[in-house]
């Protein structure tokens, strides 16, 4: 999984804060860049065009940085739509017959919010090329606008059905939010208040293609967390209810649910093999208890050949001596086990 940054001209970044963000986001691996041409808050329209060219530039560079830039623009009136460094994203003012001919001689992206499977269908007969396409969702500074899950969750099947590769937003919300509201830019309204973290684990479990920070001037910390984050596994964190070690070591592995699914909880595959392994084996706890919703088991060695299975509990059941609750899903991320689905790699982040 790709992940990108935003970059804005003309509003209040400083051009030295705007470069440092991208040799800082290079560093991490980060292949992405969006910037507009649509950003009406921009007070100096000279020095915004001079800015953005700054940026375009030094973000273009192959030899420093190679982003990919992603230009979000309405109509080819944009003075700087013709430079081959950008990929357009394509909002208003293009219509399929314009978009297929674009399609054939340079990457574009599309507005993932708002396609539609007929559309898709039209763009297909005119012969566009979908090698060169990918699509980007919109982000919603208004609070309370953004997306809901399952349209976004429909969007995206909508384009996966057709070989296109999704992206979408999350915000900032430790560093500085893009004026004028200052609310977070994010494509689901689920993550306006969300950490950075969060919000891309969430995309990710989702299963968003790309994802990119949508606020101007995230911090170098929400940067570094997102980079970490990988698009095959749903990643929940978890509090540890014991010390013991060999317990803590089987949970820091990834795991993948079991394809017949659980009435009362999600099983994984691999915890007894992991455990044979470690060559090690789980006592009993001295005190068995109730297992609850979001609590995460490990069956111990009495259990005879089911010692090491790993469970996360979407059920109230009650204790059992041969079950250890070993840690607890924190509350705010219980929601992420719903798209842990058969066959899903699914890991913990252990706290």
């Amino acid at each position: 999984m790709q992940k990108g940054i935003s970059i804005y001209a003309g509003l209040g970044y400083t051009i030295q804060e705007n470069l440092d963000l991208i040799k800082f986001a290079s560093s991490l691996g980060m292949k992405y860049l969006f910037t507009s041409a649509q950003i009406p808050e921009a007070a100096d329209s000279e020095t915004f065009w001079d800015e953005l060219l700054i940026i375009l530039t030094t973000a273009a560079d192959r030899e420093r940085f190679d982003f990919e830039i992603i230009l979000d623009v309405s109509s080819e009136d944009s003075p700087i739509f013709d430079l081959e460094v950008v990929t357009p994203r394509l909002d208003d003012g293009f219509d399929t017959t314009r978009i297929a001919e674009l399609s054939q001689t340079r990457k574009i992206q599309l507005n993932a919010s708002t396609v539609t499977e007929y559309f898709l269908t039209e763009l297909k007969n005119l012969g566009a090329n979908f090698e060169n396409m990918k699509a980007l969702h919109n982000f919603y500074p208004r609070p309370y606008s953004g997306l809901d899950s399952y349209y976004f969750i429909e969007q995206n099947k909508i384009l996966h059905d057709f070989g296109i590769a999704v992206g979408a937003f999350i915000p900032s919300r430790d560093g500085r939010r893009r004026p004028p509201l200052a609310e977070g830019l994010p494509t689901l309204e689920d993550c306006r208040n969300f950490s950075a973290d969060l919000s891309a684990r969430y995309l990710a479990a989702l299963g968003t293609d790309f994802i990119i920070i949508g606020d101007g001037l995230p911090t170098y910390a929400e940067c570094e967390s997102i980079s970490k984050i990988s698009g095959d596994e749903v990643v929940i964190t978890a509090q540890m209810l014991t010390d013991d070690e060999i317990s803590k070591e089987l949970l820091s592995k990834t795991f993948t649910r079991r394809p017949d699914v659980a009435k009362s909880v999600i099983r994984a595959v691999e915890g007894r093999q992991f455990l044979k392994s470690l060559g090690a084996q789980i006592a009993p706890d001295v005190s068995p208890k109730n297992r609850n919703f979001g609590d995460v088991t490990i069956d111990n060695e009495t259990f005879g050949r089911y010692a090491g299975e790993v469970q996360i509990i979407d059920d109230e059941l009650p204790a059992d001596s041969r079950v250890n609750v070993a840690a607890h899903i924190i509350e705010e991320e219980f929601f992420l086990t719903r798209y842990i689905k058969p066959r899903q790699k699914f890991s913990f982040n252990l706290i």
